[in-house]
């Protein structure tokens, strides 16, 4: 049974139950009511006929005709009134009493009312008792119109409650069909499916609003997911695919060259250059596996942060780099509003190590390659600008990825495996930053970034 079917048979039992509770307590107040007058009034009836017989009886005393039989007749002149009336009068003697008595019944119910009163007669004349019975006709018939005319109301009623609370249950809780449905096509893969309430009508509850919008905010968040899933997997794939090329061509050179020395006769000069091609080659593959093994460890390893000295830092770099700078005759220009910078010391080298490498790299002979530091709302910022070859703003998209390289030849030349931007990137993250890439052919590349403070330290 759904929702709605059992929302429905509830509520439809506790209105019929309220509806005809209302109805009956409704009649019975009437009921009492009305038979509260009739009591009153037969009361009432009963006392002025006790008072006329008591004035005649004293008349009849006075000019001394007071006789039993004249009483008796002069009580039927009374029964002959009070009979078109429908109500029958009887006057019987009793022992006296102390005080007057007075009893009022009612029986028969609401079939077939009868009041019945007694009362006796005050003075002298206490030893007779007055008895009234009427039969309440009128209050019969209109208390039978009554009981067909509420049971045709809580019949109409009842109807009209089913029909309407059944339009209105399906109504308001249509969307809960339309949101199990959509529901169970996410479950089954349709995770584009757009959900979710287009209008609200007044009879349309917040809740079922909030969830519909939950749902349409569950299915967008899949889509996301899925989509974050499958460019991941795109990436795993392309790295997978340029691993297994950067890998194939120096071991086709190794193998090349390593069958040749030993089934060629090569001269002396020939080994020399084979044998230092292999140890070039061998020297790349072991750096590629280094990089990436040190990937790894970067997504694992939690170091604590450390206040690093900026130009000792810097030292430090230049001394790692000297080779390469001294090639080209490259100066790096300081540019420090800060001395102190606050991070894992080892990441934060190797950062920057892998930044002045592809500078270096870019850069033209005698050029420059800028180093920046300083403190901007609580966040670390960097900068490493050289003025070499530069990139096109496609390529900029791309340069964090494994194994890219915008320039192949230059890079093999080089020694470089095209990881170095992809671990500054992955540095980068863990240390809750950010890096952003400014550049264009032929004027050079500017690489920003952004470091959070850590929370232990304080800014010197």
């Amino acid at each position: 049974m759904r929702i709605w079917q059992k929302i429905y048979i509830v509520t439809l039992i506790l209105f019929l139950l309220m509806l005809n509770a209302g109805l009956f307590l409704t009649a019975g107040f009437f009921f009492t009511y009305t038979i509260e007058q009739e009591k009153k009034k037969a009361e009432t009836d009963c006392y002025f006929l006790c008072q006329n017989l008591e004035h005649d009886f004293s008349v009849l005393k006075q000019n001394g005709r007071y006789q039993e039989s004249i009483a008796q007749l002069l009580l039927e002149g009374y029964q002959a009134h009070y009979r078109t009336q429908g109500v029958a009068l009887s006057l019987k003697e009793t022992e006296r009493e102390e005080a007057p008595y007075l009893r009022c019944d009612i029986s028969g119910g609401g079939k077939k009312a009868e009041i019945f009163v007694e009362r006796n007669l005050n003075g002298p004349y206490e030893a007779y008792r007055i008895q009234y019975r009427k039969r309440l006709t009128d209050f019969e018939g209109v208390w039978s119109m009554l009981k067909k005319m509420f049971g045709a109301v809580s019949l109409a009623a009842s109807v009209l409650l089913c029909l309407m609370l059944y339009a209105l249950m399906r109504r308001m809780l249509r969307p809960l069909g339309k949101l199990n449905a959509d529901v169970a096509k996410i479950a089954d893969g349709e995770y584009e499916l757009k959900t979710g309430v287009k209008s609200r009508a007044f009879w349309q509850s917040d809740e079922i609003m909030e969830l519909s919008c939950s749902v349409g905010k569950l299915s967008e968040t899949i889509q996301k997911q899925i989509g974050a899933l499958k460019e991941e997997n795109e990436k795993k794939q392309r790295l997978m695919d340029n691993m297994a090329h950067e890998l194939k061509t120096p071991l086709t050179s190794i193998y090349g060259y390593a069958e040749y020395l030993r089934y060629a006769r090569a001269s002396e000069e020939e080994k020399r250059d084979g044998l230092t091609y292999i140890m070039e080659e061998s020297k790349r593959l072991s750096k590629m596996s280094e990089t990436m093994l040190s990937m790894r460890l970067y997504e694992k390893e939690e170091r604590p942060a450390e206040a690093i000295d900026l130009h000792a830092a810097t030292d430090h770099l230049e001394k790692i780099l000297a080779v390469p700078m001294r090639e080209k005759r490259l100066t790096i220009q300081r540019e420090f509003e800060m001395d102190t910078a606050y991070g894992e010391k080892e990441l934060f080298i190797n950062l920057f190590r892998n930044l002045l490498e592809n500078a270096i790299c870019a850069s033209h002979a005698n050029g420059v390659i800028i180093f920046s530091a300083r403190m901007w709302q609580k966040e670390q910022t960097f900068a490493v600008i050289d003025f070499g070859a530069g990139m096109e703003e496609a390529e900029l998209e791309r340069i964090t990825e494994a194994f890219y390289r915008v320039d192949k030849a230059r890079s093999r030349n080089d020694g470089g495996v095209g990881l170095g931007l992809s671990v500054a990137d992955l540095i980068v993250k863990k240390m809750h930053g950010r890096m952003e890439f400014f550049s264009s052919p032929g004027k050079g590349t500017k690489v920003l970034l952004f470091l959070q403070l850590p929370d232990n330290c304080v800014k010197g």
